[in-house]
């Protein structure tokens, strides 16, 4: 067998033994579809709770994503708040350019939870009555506290060793085993050891604020999507649901990203990623954690140059959070003679700035669907994913680029955007070598 060729291990119509590493919404969406055709999937996440803190991160969903939901979510109730376009604002506050397109919001605790009750049956504070599951779904196991010890490949299943607690393993055996356990998949790294995050030059600051507690003013002015540029910066605003979930008028979210650049291993880089205990963060600092002498010097940026309504969120922001904004492409989306599969973020790590990571996992889901209908092959999936990973990160980082330093920065995103979707560029037309290892360990 060539080194690039994957097995047919996926049968259509024949129920499989499905592992996948990572609970988050990539594992959730990929674990509803295949247990809806039949399989029994265990999702194994190495996070202890099964309610989670959803990291006041909203989200911004594409028609991939909404089709997802169509498909396969069975929850009663409405998940997201619409907007009915996007606006600039200048420095008074007044909207420059507008556009019509409607888009709908959300956030990462109303998605997970809601993906949890479809999964499992999880019933939690944001879906209280879980539906029943369909009558041909499989079996589906969410496990806690675990974390994965080694892979190995046997020839004839995947055989996975997890440390469930010190001193203790348990070992599982699958048909297939899929990785979605982020950017920093330590499993990933042992297979592509090559595959770092690559940081952007620039943060992200996040933070929300109560719709309670702005004024009518700063509100009216975000009944859009927002955004405002200047000097090298942009700062964005959308909507979002309660921190309960909660879609009424008075208990919502003002969510906004605020992007800054800040050189790499800089004093005022290390300053910012420190927390109030002096731990340096390589990619993350958490809400709650920022040190208030550090983020006093960005509120005073946002004041002075801002325009008030904007301002005006920064500076009532109680518990910001920093993200180092950084890119990462793993060259292969399947391993392990088609055993194993990559997804999600240890996939393809894109900037922000267009919000396409939600909607390119519920993407993956589906298009894996495919598969196990027999519609489409492991190969073409493979191509498929890296190919619209590379779209993905042309697309955003050309956007973001645009925003942050104006349309000449920016040209040279364009230019491999435009040759990659018009000009009958085939990048994934030849892989690199599958991982010859049939197995991994910590």
């Amino acid at each position: 067998m060539a080194p690039n060729a994957p097995l047919n291990v996926i049968t259509p119509n024949k129920p499989m033994e499905i592992l996948i590493v990572g609970g988050s919404n990539t594992g959730l969406m990929l674990g509803i579809v295949l247990k809806r055709l039949g399989n029994n999937v265990h999702i194994m996440e190495q996070s202890s709770q099964s309610e989670r803190s959803d990291l006041a991160a909203g989200i911004t969903t594409h028609p991939e994503f909404d089709e997802f939901m169509a498909l396969h979510d069975d929850v009663e109730g409405e998940w997201c708040l619409e907007s009915p376009g996007i606006q600039w604002l200048d420095k008074a506050g007044a909207a420059t350019r507008e556009m019509n397109k409607p888009l709908k919001m959300t956030s990462w605790g109303v998605i997970y939870h809601r993906l949890r009750a479809n999964f499992d049956g999880l019933a939690s504070t944001f879906c209280p009555n879980p539906p029943a599951a369909r009558e041909k779904d499989g079996i589906a196991t969410f496990g806690l506290g675990s974390r994965v010890n080694g892979i190995n490949d046997t020839g004839k299943s995947v055989k996975i060793v997890f440390g469930d607690k010190p001193g203790g393993v348990s070992i599982h055996c699958a048909d297939l085993v899929i990785l979605a356990d982020g950017a920093n998949s330590m499993l990933r790294g042992k297979l592509f050891p090559e595959v770092e995050r690559v940081y952007a030059g620039y943060v992200a600051f996040r933070g929300t604020v109560l719709e309670a507690d702005l004024s009518e003013e700063t509100k009216n002015a975000f009944l859009k999507l927002s955004y405002f540029c200047f000097k090298d910066n942009y700062i964005l605003l959308y909507i979002i649901p309660g921190a309960d979930g909660s879609l009424d008028h008075g208990h919502r979210r003002y969510n906004w990203v605020w992007y800054h650049p800040l050189a790499a291993n800089s004093p005022s880089f290390t300053e910012i990623m420190t927390d109030t205990s002096g731990i340096v963060h390589r990619n993350t600092l958490p809400a709650s954690s920022m040190n208030p002498d550090a983020w006093r010097k960005y509120k005073s940026i946002a004041m002075a140059e801002m325009c008030p309504p904007f301002a005006d969120v920064v500076e009532k922001t109680t518990q910001p959070f920093v993200t180092a904004i950084s890119d990462l492409a793993c060259p292969r989306a399947v391993a392990m003679g088609g055993r194993l599969l990559i997804t999600g973020e240890a996939l393809n790590l894109v900037r922000p700035h267009m919000a396409l990571s939600t909607t390119a996992s519920a993407k993956q889901a589906l298009l894996l669907e495919k598969v196990f209908r027999g519609e489409m092959s492991i190969e073409q999936w493979e191509k498929q994913v890296l190919h619209e990973g590379r779209i993905s990160k042309l697309k955003t980082n050309a956007f973001g680029i645009f925003q942050l330093y104006g349309p000449l920065y920016a040209v040279g995103w364009a230019a491999k955007l435009v040759a990659a979707i018009v000009g009958g560029l085939l990048p994934f037309s030849s892989l690199p070598p599958m991982p010859s290892t049939q197995g991994i360990s910590e």
